[in-house]
């Protein structure tokens, strides 16, 4: 489901809106269709990776030539 943010153009209220099919987003305090849609980016929580470097790669000791980790 894509979440698309807006900047309402009448009171300047910044807002997300989850939009199905042909929907009109409104501005949740004005209730105005005048919206500007806004350039989205998508959050990553810190400490929240399944994916793990290996021990020392990205350290300065891991030896990226033909593609291969010195670590590994």
């Amino acid at each position: 489901m894509p979440i698309f943010e807006y900047r309402c153009e009448a009171c300047g209220h910044k807002f997300e809106a989850i939009l199905f099919g042909a929907q009109t987003p409104q501005c949740p305090k004005c209730r105005t269709e005048k919206l500007e849609k806004q350039l989205s980016t998508f959050a990553v929580a810190k400490g929240h990776s399944s994916a793990s470097p290996a021990a020392g790669c990205g350290q300065g000791n891991c030896c990226m030539m033909n593609g291969a980790c010195d670590v590994n």
